[in-house]
Protein backbone atom coordinates (compact mmCIF):
# COMPACT_ATOMS: atom_id res chain seq x y z
CA UNK A 1 0.00 0.00 0.00
CA UNK A 2 2.88 2.36 0.88
CA UNK A 3 4.56 1.57 -2.44
CA UNK A 4 1.33 2.40 -4.27
CA UNK A 5 1.08 5.69 -2.39
CA UNK A 6 4.65 6.56 -3.34
CA UNK A 7 3.95 5.74 -6.99
CA UNK A 8 0.81 7.91 -6.99
CA UNK A 9 2.67 10.84 -5.41
CA UNK A 10 5.51 10.43 -7.92
CA UNK A 11 3.02 10.37 -10.79
CA UNK A 12 1.30 13.56 -9.68
CA UNK A 13 4.62 15.31 -9.03
CA UNK A 14 5.84 14.43 -12.53
CA UNK A 15 2.54 15.39 -14.13
CA UNK A 16 2.50 18.71 -12.30
CA UNK A 17 6.03 19.47 -13.48
CA UNK A 18 5.10 18.69 -17.08
CA UNK A 19 2.03 20.91 -16.88
CA UNK A 20 4.09 23.73 -15.34
CA UNK A 21 6.70 23.51 -18.11
CA UNK A 22 3.95 23.54 -20.72
CA UNK A 23 2.27 26.55 -19.13
CA UNK A 24 5.51 28.50 -18.89
CA UNK A 25 6.33 27.69 -22.50
CA UNK A 26 2.90 28.74 -23.71
CA UNK A 27 3.19 32.07 -21.85
CA UNK A 28 6.57 32.95 -23.41
CA UNK A 29 6.19 35.90 -25.74
CA UNK A 30 7.36 35.22 -29.26
CA UNK A 31 10.04 37.75 -30.22
CA UNK A 32 11.37 38.78 -33.59
CA UNK A 33 15.13 38.96 -34.15
CA UNK A 34 16.06 42.56 -33.21
CA UNK A 35 18.96 42.49 -35.68
CA UNK A 36 16.36 42.35 -38.48
CA UNK A 37 14.25 45.17 -37.11
CA UNK A 38 14.25 48.95 -37.19
CA UNK A 39 12.05 51.28 -35.17
CA UNK A 40 11.19 54.95 -35.13
CA UNK A 41 8.56 57.40 -33.92
CA UNK A 42 6.43 59.34 -36.40
CA UNK A 43 4.40 62.39 -35.47
CA UNK A 44 0.95 62.56 -37.06
CA UNK A 45 0.03 65.91 -38.56
CA UNK A 46 -3.58 64.72 -38.74
CA UNK A 47 -4.22 64.11 -35.04
CA UNK A 48 -1.22 65.59 -33.22
CA UNK A 49 0.14 62.43 -31.66
CA UNK A 50 3.20 60.26 -32.21
CA UNK A 51 3.12 56.62 -33.28
CA UNK A 52 5.84 54.09 -32.49
CA UNK A 53 6.66 52.13 -35.65
CA UNK A 54 8.55 48.85 -35.98
CA UNK A 55 9.75 47.49 -39.32
CA UNK A 56 10.77 43.86 -39.87
CA UNK A 57 13.40 43.65 -42.59
CA UNK A 58 13.37 40.57 -44.87
CA UNK A 59 16.42 38.36 -45.25
CA UNK A 60 18.75 39.37 -48.08
CA UNK A 61 17.22 42.84 -48.03
CA UNK A 62 18.33 44.74 -51.14
CA UNK A 63 16.66 48.17 -51.22
CA UNK A 64 18.77 49.43 -54.11
CA UNK A 65 17.56 46.80 -56.59
CA UNK A 66 14.25 45.55 -55.14
CA UNK A 67 10.84 46.88 -54.13
CA UNK A 68 9.03 45.20 -51.26
CA UNK A 69 5.41 44.45 -50.47
CA UNK A 70 4.30 45.72 -47.06
CA UNK A 71 2.01 44.41 -44.34
CA UNK A 72 0.73 47.14 -42.03
CA UNK A 73 -0.14 45.46 -38.73
CA UNK A 74 -2.36 47.26 -36.22
CA UNK A 75 -2.05 46.79 -32.46
CA UNK A 76 1.68 46.79 -33.10
CA UNK A 77 2.73 46.34 -29.47
CA UNK A 78 0.90 43.02 -29.36
CA UNK A 79 1.19 41.66 -32.88
CA UNK A 80 4.53 42.70 -34.40
CA UNK A 81 6.70 39.78 -33.31
CA UNK A 82 4.14 37.11 -34.14
CA UNK A 83 3.28 38.55 -37.56
CA UNK A 84 6.93 39.16 -38.51
CA UNK A 85 8.01 35.66 -37.52
CA UNK A 86 5.10 34.04 -39.34
CA UNK A 87 5.77 36.03 -42.52
CA UNK A 88 9.36 34.82 -42.49
CA UNK A 89 8.28 31.23 -41.81
CA UNK A 90 5.53 31.13 -44.44
CA UNK A 91 7.52 32.86 -47.17
CA UNK A 92 10.40 30.42 -46.61
CA UNK A 93 8.01 27.46 -46.65
CA UNK A 94 6.42 28.59 -49.92
CA UNK A 95 9.74 29.74 -51.41
CA UNK A 96 8.34 33.19 -52.23
CA UNK A 97 9.67 36.66 -51.51
CA UNK A 98 9.01 38.01 -48.03
CA UNK A 99 7.55 41.40 -47.11
CA UNK A 100 8.27 44.38 -44.93
CA UNK A 101 6.14 44.06 -41.79
CA UNK A 102 5.26 47.52 -40.50
CA UNK A 103 3.62 47.57 -37.09
CA UNK A 104 1.87 50.69 -35.84
CA UNK A 105 1.84 51.29 -32.10
CA UNK A 106 -0.87 53.09 -30.18
CA UNK A 107 -1.30 56.85 -30.49
CA UNK A 108 -4.03 58.41 -28.37
CA UNK A 109 -6.08 55.24 -27.84
CA UNK A 110 -6.91 52.29 -30.08
CA UNK A 111 -10.63 52.83 -29.57
CA UNK A 112 -10.20 56.34 -30.96
CA UNK A 113 -7.83 55.53 -33.82
CA UNK A 114 -9.61 52.42 -35.09
CA UNK A 115 -13.24 53.57 -35.06
CA UNK A 116 -14.73 55.42 -38.04
CA UNK A 117 -17.38 57.53 -36.32
CA UNK A 118 -17.70 59.40 -33.04
CA UNK A 119 -20.19 57.90 -30.61
CA UNK A 120 -18.31 58.89 -27.45
CA UNK A 121 -15.20 60.77 -26.34
CA UNK A 122 -13.20 57.57 -26.92
CA UNK A 123 -14.18 56.93 -30.54
CA UNK A 124 -14.16 58.49 -33.99
CA UNK A 125 -10.50 59.08 -34.87
CA UNK A 126 -10.45 56.64 -37.78
CA UNK A 127 -10.40 59.29 -40.55
CA UNK A 128 -7.39 61.06 -39.02
CA UNK A 129 -5.55 57.78 -38.40
CA UNK A 130 -6.14 56.63 -41.98
CA UNK A 131 -4.93 60.00 -43.24
CA UNK A 132 -1.73 59.53 -41.20
CA UNK A 133 -1.13 56.11 -42.73
CA UNK A 134 -1.84 57.31 -46.28
CA UNK A 135 -0.02 60.64 -46.30
CA UNK A 136 2.88 60.06 -43.87
CA UNK A 137 3.62 56.44 -43.00
CA UNK A 138 3.28 54.89 -46.46
CA UNK A 139 5.37 57.63 -48.16
CA UNK A 140 8.09 57.19 -45.51
CA UNK A 141 8.16 53.43 -46.11
CA UNK A 142 8.41 54.02 -49.86
CA UNK A 143 11.18 56.58 -49.51
CA UNK A 144 13.28 55.04 -46.73
CA UNK A 145 12.66 51.29 -47.05
CA UNK A 146 12.07 50.69 -50.76
CA UNK A 147 8.43 49.71 -50.22
CA UNK A 148 6.57 49.00 -53.45
CA UNK A 149 4.36 51.94 -54.42
CA UNK A 150 1.51 49.91 -55.93
CA UNK A 151 -1.82 49.35 -54.21
CA UNK A 152 -1.65 45.58 -54.80
CA UNK A 153 1.58 45.39 -52.78
CA UNK A 154 0.00 46.75 -49.57
CA UNK A 155 -1.78 44.72 -46.87
CA UNK A 156 -3.58 45.89 -43.76
CA UNK A 157 -4.02 43.44 -40.89
CA UNK A 158 -6.18 44.13 -37.86
CA UNK A 159 -8.09 42.33 -35.10
CA UNK A 160 -11.30 43.40 -33.32
CA UNK A 161 -11.41 47.21 -33.58
CA UNK A 162 -8.40 46.79 -35.86
CA UNK A 163 -10.47 44.53 -38.11
CA UNK A 164 -13.20 47.18 -38.10
CA UNK A 165 -10.64 49.77 -39.19
CA UNK A 166 -9.52 47.50 -42.03
CA UNK A 167 -13.13 47.17 -43.22
CA UNK A 168 -13.48 50.95 -42.95
CA UNK A 169 -10.34 51.48 -45.07
CA UNK A 170 -11.69 48.98 -47.60
CA UNK A 171 -14.93 50.93 -47.84
CA UNK A 172 -13.85 54.58 -47.90
CA UNK A 173 -10.22 54.54 -49.15
CA UNK A 174 -10.03 51.41 -51.24
CA UNK A 175 -7.26 52.88 -53.36
CA UNK A 176 -4.73 52.60 -50.50
CA UNK A 177 -4.67 48.84 -49.84
CA UNK A 178 -5.24 45.96 -52.21
CA UNK A 179 -5.18 43.29 -49.48
CA UNK A 180 -7.12 43.00 -46.20
CA UNK A 181 -6.77 40.55 -43.31
CA UNK A 182 -9.81 41.26 -41.14
CA UNK A 183 -9.83 39.27 -37.90
CA UNK A 184 -12.87 39.23 -35.60
CA UNK A 185 -13.86 42.67 -36.96
CA UNK A 186 -16.12 44.73 -34.69
CA UNK A 187 -18.57 45.41 -37.51
CA UNK A 188 -21.39 45.90 -35.00
CA UNK A 189 -19.90 49.30 -34.14
CA UNK A 190 -22.26 52.31 -34.39
CA UNK A 191 -25.24 50.35 -35.71
CA UNK A 192 -23.26 48.66 -38.51
CA UNK A 193 -22.09 51.99 -39.92
CA UNK A 194 -19.34 50.30 -41.98
CA UNK A 195 -22.01 48.54 -44.05
CA UNK A 196 -23.46 51.93 -45.01
CA UNK A 197 -19.99 53.16 -45.97
CA UNK A 198 -19.28 50.08 -48.06
CA UNK A 199 -22.56 50.41 -49.92
CA UNK A 200 -22.06 54.13 -50.50
CA UNK A 201 -18.65 53.55 -52.11
CA UNK A 202 -19.33 50.21 -53.81
CA UNK A 203 -19.60 51.56 -57.36
CA UNK A 204 -16.11 53.04 -57.12
CA UNK A 205 -14.59 50.02 -55.39
CA UNK A 206 -16.09 46.93 -56.98
CA UNK A 207 -14.11 47.10 -60.23
CA UNK A 208 -10.76 46.92 -58.41
CA UNK A 209 -8.98 43.67 -57.69
CA UNK A 210 -9.17 42.78 -53.98
CA UNK A 211 -7.79 40.12 -51.67
CA UNK A 212 -9.76 39.78 -48.44
CA UNK A 213 -9.38 37.18 -45.70
CA UNK A 214 -11.87 37.20 -42.82
CA UNK A 215 -11.34 35.18 -39.65
CA UNK A 216 -13.31 34.74 -36.45
CA UNK A 217 -13.58 32.35 -33.50
CA UNK A 218 -16.42 29.86 -33.31
CA UNK A 219 -16.93 30.83 -29.68
CA UNK A 220 -17.56 34.52 -30.33
CA UNK A 221 -20.96 36.03 -29.61
CA UNK A 222 -23.35 34.88 -32.32
CA UNK A 223 -25.47 38.03 -32.56
CA UNK A 224 -22.91 40.75 -31.93
CA UNK A 225 -19.98 39.23 -33.86
CA UNK A 226 -21.01 36.28 -36.03
CA UNK A 227 -24.01 37.79 -37.85
CA UNK A 228 -22.23 40.99 -39.04
CA UNK A 229 -19.16 38.91 -39.93
CA UNK A 230 -21.19 36.63 -42.18
CA UNK A 231 -23.18 39.53 -43.65
CA UNK A 232 -20.02 41.44 -44.60
CA UNK A 233 -18.49 38.30 -46.12
CA UNK A 234 -21.61 37.71 -48.24
CA UNK A 235 -21.69 41.37 -49.30
CA UNK A 236 -18.14 41.10 -50.63
CA UNK A 237 -18.79 37.73 -52.25
CA UNK A 238 -21.91 38.93 -54.07
CA UNK A 239 -20.80 42.40 -55.19
CA UNK A 240 -17.08 42.30 -55.98
CA UNK A 241 -16.45 40.27 -59.13
CA UNK A 242 -12.64 40.50 -59.04
CA UNK A 243 -12.20 39.66 -55.37
CA UNK A 244 -10.12 36.84 -53.90
CA UNK A 245 -12.08 36.07 -50.76
CA UNK A 246 -11.83 33.51 -47.98
CA UNK A 247 -13.06 33.11 -44.43
CA UNK A 248 -12.21 30.92 -41.47
CA UNK A 249 -13.89 30.05 -38.19
CA UNK A 250 -11.54 28.62 -35.57
CA UNK A 251 -13.27 25.83 -33.69
CA UNK A 252 -13.78 26.09 -29.92
CA UNK A 253 -11.96 29.43 -29.59
CA UNK A 254 -13.20 32.86 -28.60
CA UNK A 255 -12.39 36.46 -29.56
CA UNK A 256 -8.81 36.50 -28.27
CA UNK A 257 -8.02 32.82 -28.61
CA UNK A 258 -8.79 32.79 -32.33
CA UNK A 259 -6.53 35.74 -33.17
CA UNK A 260 -3.18 34.03 -33.71
CA UNK A 261 -4.57 30.98 -35.53
CA UNK A 262 -6.40 33.33 -37.89
CA UNK A 263 -3.29 35.46 -38.39
CA UNK A 264 -1.52 32.32 -39.60
CA UNK A 265 -4.45 31.37 -41.86
CA UNK A 266 -4.71 34.90 -43.23
CA UNK A 267 -1.00 35.23 -43.95
CA UNK A 268 -0.95 31.85 -45.69
CA UNK A 269 -3.90 32.94 -47.83
CA UNK A 270 -2.16 36.18 -48.73
CA UNK A 271 1.20 34.63 -49.64
CA UNK A 272 -0.49 31.92 -51.71
CA UNK A 273 -2.85 34.24 -53.61
CA UNK A 274 -1.24 37.67 -53.87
Amino acid sequence: MKNNTKLIKKFYTTASAIILVFMLGSCTKEEFNPASMEEFSLYSLADGTSYFIKVAIPENYNPINEKYATIYALDGEENFDFVANKCKEISNKLAVSNVLVVSIGYGKDRSIDYTPTKVSSKTGGGPQFLNFIETQLIPKMEQDYSANTTRKSRVILGHSYGGLFGAYAFSVKNEIFGNYILLSPSLWFDNLVTFQMEKGNRENNKSRKQLVFMGIGEGENSGRMQAPFEAFYQTLRDNYPDIKLDKNRVKNLDHLGSKNPNIVKGLNYYFQNR
